[in-house]
Formats: C-alpha cells, sequence, structure tokens
C-alpha cells in the first residue's frame, strides 16, 4: 500500500498519510514494458513557500552499525536542495532523541520536528515509512513529518551491497521525497515504465538495487510541486543550508 490515510482528532485540526517503501525480491522477474518518460505524481498536501527551507533532525538511536547513516542523510538533503528550476529546500539540523511522534496514531505526540528515526516495530517486507502531517482541509499545507527506518532490515552500503543487504542512502532519498510532498509514480505493478522504476520515488526496491541519485523525473516532481528559483539566488543552485539546533532559520 502507498498511502494509508489517518485522521486526527477534529478539535486538532490535523489529517496524516503514512508513505510504505516495501521490498522486492532479488530474483523478481519483471514483464518488460516499452520505455517512455516517467509520468510522476504530487500529493495534495506540500509546504508553505514561507516554512522553506524545511529542516530535518537525526536519531541515531538503532541505526546499522558501520554505516554512518548521518551522512547519508545529509547527502540526501542535499540532493532535494539542489533541483534546478525548484525553489524547495532542506536544513539539517543536527542529531535529536526526538521520536517518530507523527507516526504514532494513538497518542499523536508531534514535537514540530521533521525526524528520521529507526524503529523495530515495522512489518516484514517494510523497508521505510514517512507520516506526513497536514492542517486544514484535503489540500492543506503539510507542517511535520517523520520518517521511520526498519531497524530489522539488512542494511548495506551503496559501495558495497551483499547478497540479502538494502541499499540505505536509496530508502532515506526515496522517504525525504515523500517529506517533500511527492508520490509514488506508479503502483508497482506490471503497467510501470521502466523510466518509472528507474525512478527514486518507485515504491519499491530489491535487494542490491541502487536507487541512491535522483532522476529527471524526481526533479521535474520537486520543479512542478514548487516553482521557482533554487534557495541558493536567483537561477542559481545555492549551497545546502545547515541549521543548528536552537539557531532560527537563515
Amino acid at each position: 500500500r502507498e498511502e494509508i490515510p489517518g485522521t486526527a482528532p477534529a478539535s486538532e485540526g490535523l489529517s496524516t498519510t503514512v508513505h510504505v517503501l516495501t521490498w522486492a525480491g532479488e530474483d523478481e522477474l519483471r514483464s518488460p514494458v516499452p520505455d517512455s518518460s516517467a509520468a510522476f505524481r504530487l500529493n495534495p498536501n506540500r509546504w508553505a513557500v514561507s516554512d522553506l527551507p524545511v529542516t530535518v533532525w537525526f536519531n541515531p538511536s538503532g541505526a546499522p552499525p558501520g554505516i554512518v547513516v548521518e551522512d547519508l542523510v545529509r547527502n540526501a538533503l542535499e540532493q532535494w536542495s539542489k533541483v534546478p528550476g525548484s525553489a524547495f529546500a532542506f536544513a539539517y539540523a543536527g542529531t535529536t532523541t526526538a521520536g517518530p511522534g507523527a507516526c504514532d496514531f494513538a497518542s499523536r505526540q508531534l514535537d514540530g520536528r521533521n525526524t528520521v528515526t529507526f524503529g523495530t516495530t515495522l512489518p516484514t517486507g517494510t523497508l521505510g515509512i514517512t507520516c506526513a502531517v497536514w492542517a486544514g482541509g484535503s489540500n492543506g499545507n503539510l507542517v511535520e513529518f517523520d520518517i521511520q527506518l526498519n531497524a530489522n532490515v539488512n542494511w548495506g552500503r551503496s559501495d558495497s551491497l551483499g547478497p540479502g543487504q538494502f541499499d540505505l542512502a536509496s530508502t532515506i532519498l526515496h522517504e525525504l521525497g515523500h517529506g517533500a510532498g511527492l508520490g509514488h509514480p506508479c503502483t508497482g505493478s506490471g503497467s510501470c515504465t521502466d523510466a518509472e522504476r528507474q525512478a527514486v520515488m518507485y515504491p519499491s526496491l530489491r535487494a542490491r538495487e541502487q536507487r541512491n541519485v535522483l532522476q529527471d523525473d524526481d526533479k521535474a516532481a520537486l520543479a512542478a510541486a514548487y516553482p521557482g528559483a533554487p534557495q541558493g539566488g536567483s537561477g542559481t543552485v545555492g549551497p545546502f543550508r545547515a541549521v543548528l539546533p536552537g539557531v532560527g532559520r537563515d
């Protein structure tokens, strides 16, 4: 399932969509389909331009040993922040002990922080989920998102993926795309084109498969959602901006 809508109490005026990235078998057979340009899909809920850049924290608890996950988070944030023709940008805020409160439907512990975390309760077959919260009606602006990566997955580094390992960099890049307001380009069925399968936002990932660099379809989606000059300046791709905890956005 790609999206699992959840509704907060009416008094809060908040709603949540959960985006799920699943794994596919390493030997999965795929029906040949004609290559064509992918058809990106935007979610109706996006960030207000006044809220850019969107700050993101990382909770290292439960991270796999031998992988510098914080570097993967920073790299993914930077890729989404340097898309030509898009005004969207993330800003890295550092590490935190905050959890994925937006994914807790029982208590809905929103803390105003967009956090990348690891969790042990995600179902088998799920690599990660993004819980995106918006305010107002069905087209309301995003106000917070939290990402949970499955700590039980056999994660690997892009440069040394072994049998049965999944690329953590690809998964983080995908989930942050949901945090920006992007959807999956197709359902993951046999009707998907080769171009759609190559997109970072494709809804599943095979063992040892790498999709850790934004493709044209991903970039076109972000530019359509947030048209304008990149945050670094008019007509240029500006530097990635880091925001320290407790310090206002620049």
